[in-house]
């Protein structure tokens, strides 16, 4: 595989884990019963899940958690496959890649988005009610989609180089 087409796949990988993720932001999150039936927009969820800790939501807040997780999770990735062979300015010696964080990042995202679909309840009020969910909707299950094409595509990246080479 020449760089120009590993280039393309990370581009790609990259992409695709954001477009399903800008996808899921306008749709339904989950719906839960508190007094009525609340469905929050994804876009909402994201907004206003890292300050669920005030109202006492601390798992909630851990779920939210999974979003800076996984972007720190593609920077890492862009970092470490990169095509671009670095020279030390003074001892001209190649400086070596970073270890793959990327690959455990993004793991640890999916599971954490993952980990959501277990639940029973949800932080209703900051009165610390909790309310029954009732389903998981459509920008849930993108949002997860998301992670785990990120996690995969991530796994899946350096060993595409040595498989096509070997088919050859």
């Amino acid at each position: 595989m020449n760089s120009s087409q590993k280039k393309y796949l990370r581009l790609s990988i990259v992409m695709l884990t954001v477009l399903f993720f800008a996808v899921s932001l306008p749709l339904n999150g989950f719906s839960y019963q508190y007094i009525d039936v609340e469905t929050p927009k994804g876009y909402s969820l994201l907004l206003m899940g890292g300050l669920a800790f005030i109202g006492g939501g601390l798992f909630e807040t851990l779920i939210w958690t999974a979003n800076p997780i996984a972007l720190i999770a593609i920077i890492c990735f862009l970092k470490e496959s990169s095509t671009i062979i670095k020279i030390h300015p003074v001892l001209k010696t190649v400086i070596p890649k970073p270890k793959l964080r990327s690959y455990w990042l993004s793991a640890l995202a999916a599971a954490i988005a993952w980990s959501f679909s277990l639940w029973n309840e949800v932080l209703a009020a900051e009165s610390g009610s909790m309310g029954k969910i009732v389903s998981l909707g459509s920008g849930y299950w993108l949002w997860v989609s998301s992670f785990t094409i990120l996690a995969i595509g991530i796994y899946y990246f350096p060993f595409k180089g040595v498989v096509s080479e070997s088919i050859k």
